[in-house]
């Protein structure tokens, strides 16, 4: 029975002469329309007029899970008005329980409340039939419908996601993005086409449905390309997306391809006329955890496979071979396989052999690739290694670095996300930057300077070159954030000399790369 709010023949609801202060907080998620936040605002209304209360902010979460707080920024704000004692009122408004939220653990929804509770404001649920007054009854009852919340949660996520095991083995797609070579066609209830979505288009009535088709003919030649390379030519998904960078071919994305692309090309039943659905499961927005083969739902032969079927196993086949883990000492056995066939190691030998794990992996698992070699007996190499191991302690410093300052933008409120594979951050999705290490170098009768390389296809229009230190190339020393433009040749030169022509854009600190960064987005069109 749904919760209601009785107003009786009579009742006065004129503004009182002496009354309290009072916040509202209304959520409104996509399962029950009556809970609008207009409706539970109207409701509120009355309440706060039968107990002398002035409604003097409101807090909106529309469109929002009540299962977590993560992304209910109404509820997120009053909170932290509460802790930091900005809040200007000593009462909480919230039509019911479950509007306060279905947290699936009931402690978290007690916590937020106690939270408010400590600093002096009592939260009232309006649609209640009790008091919120701390006695053995109403905190029994409070408990009871914060479960009745929870489980409801649970049971709708149940029916729900048995529902979309139902439609999806009938090979119809239960949304998530279309991958590459591939459309999506609009079906009514009878399989009718509608015609194609574009990208950002979504069906509108319930009973139509999605089913992924064959994109241009352009892409399918070649995805079957791609698997032709990695099963035939045998080259390795790091070499066939610098192939494709090199090449400038466009992707569903607009950005360079990455080593990642290609591996879920490789991977994607699609190309072979298959849908697979439930291989992960996101229940309750709770923990994200892969689910076993025998729990996915397959539909197959759904239409003409692009690859063909007996090329792609391959592909899965080579696939699951390489990401096998390897013990030290069956690595070590590699590599001593690799000394006998060829009298000598290097990188380039290692990359060249079949079947032999890359040289990253060998300074990864020992330390350094000097320190691998040295235990197959291979101590004599006339390269210097330690530009090899500093180069991968770079590589770790600028995952560091990015992730500080997404964060830093994260806190000025800003959307900031780091793409590992591309090491590009965007920021409000509108502003690109390619992150940099600028190595030091130096060579006979030329002053010392930074190296910045610039990528065969730039996936960015700022570019955040991080100088390194000279003694050991590893630590930042500052930061220079270059538009594009001056990245005109395959390199620049970084020097330490205020009359160069990047002077102008170093930045010393972190705090100065987050000043021009914002000021970069405050001008650029919404």
């Amino acid at each position: 029975m749904a919760n209601a709010l009785i107003v009786r023949p009579r009742t006065d609801l004129l503004s009182p002469t002496r009354a309290g202060r009072a916040a509202q907080y209304v959520r409104m998620s996509t399962d029950h329309q009556r809970y609008s936040t207009q409706n539970q605002a109207a409701a509120i209304a009355v309440y706060a007029a039968q107990h002398d209360l002035v409604i003097v902010r409101t807090y909106a979460d529309e469109g929002r899970s009540g299962l977590r707080i993560h992304r209910r920024e109404g509820l997120i704000e009053l909170i932290d008005d509460v802790r930091s004692g900005r809040a200007d009122f000593d009462h909480i408004l919230v039509y019911d329980v479950s509007r306060w939220g279905r947290f699936q653990d009931v402690d978290e929804s007690a916590y937020h409340e106690f939270t408010c509770r400590q600093a002096g404001i009592k939260v009232c649920y309006c649609a209640e039939e009790f008091d919120n007054d701390g006695s053995v009854i109403a905190s029994i009852v409070k408990n009871l419908k914060r479960v009745m919340a929870a489980e409801y949660s649970r049971e709708l996520s149940a029916k729900v996601h048995a529902g979309a095991c139902r439609v999806a083995s009938l090979g119809f797609k239960q949304g998530g993005a279309i991958g590459y070579a591939l459309q999506r066609e609009l079906v009514d209830e009878d399989r009718r086409s509608r015609g194609i979505l574009s990208k950002g288009q979504r069906k509108h009535l319930q009973t139509d449905r999605v089913l992924v088709r064959p994109g241009p003919e352009g892409e399918q030649r070649l995805v079957a390309q791609i698997f032709r390379e990695y099963v035939v030519h045998r080259r390795s998904q790091a070499s066939i997306a610098r192939l494709l960078n090199k090449e400038q071919v466009p992707n569903h994305r607009g950005t360079a391809w990455s080593e990642a692309m290609i591996r879920n090309i490789l991977g994607n039943e699609a190309y072979i006329g298959n849908s697979v659905y439930n291989r992960k499961s996101f229940r309750l927005r709770q923990v994200m955890k892969k689910n076993p083969p025998e729990l996915w739902i397959r539909a197959t032969d759904l239409y003409e496979p692009i690859v063909d079927k007996s090329i792609f196993l391959r592909a899965q086949q080579l696939l699951s071979e390489q990401y096998v883990r390897l013990s030290d000492e069956q690595l070590l056995k590699k590599l001593r396989e690799a000394l006998a066939i060829n009298g000598k190691l290097s990188v380039s030998i290692m990359a060249s052999m079949d079947s032999m794990p890359s040289a990253a992996l060998y300074a990864y698992r020992f330390g350094s690739l000097r320190e691998a070699f040295r235990q197959v007996g291979y101590a004599n190499s006339e390269r210097d290694f330690d530009y090899l191991d500093a180069r991968q302690q770079s590589g770790a410093e600028l995952s560091r670095q990015a992730s500080t300052l997404a964060t830093r933008i994260r806190a000025l409120g800003a959307a900031a996300i780091f793409d590992a594979d591309t090491k590009v951050l965007t920021v409000e999705g509108r502003l690109a930057i390619s992150l940099r290490m600028a190595r030091y170098y130096t060579a006979p009768r030329h002053a010392p300077a930074w190296l910045v390389h610039r990528r065969i296809v730039e996936p960015a229009s700022l570019i955040l070159a991080m100088r390194l230190d000279q003694q050991t190339n590893r630590e930042v020393i500052d930061y220079f954030l270059l538009p594009l433009d001056e990245m005109a040749t395959e390199r620049i030169s970084l020097t330490a000399t205020a009359r160069s022509r990047f002077a102008r854009y170093r930045c010393p600190k972190m705090d100065d790369v987050l000043r021009a960064v914002m000021t970069q987005v405050a001008t650029l069109p919404p």
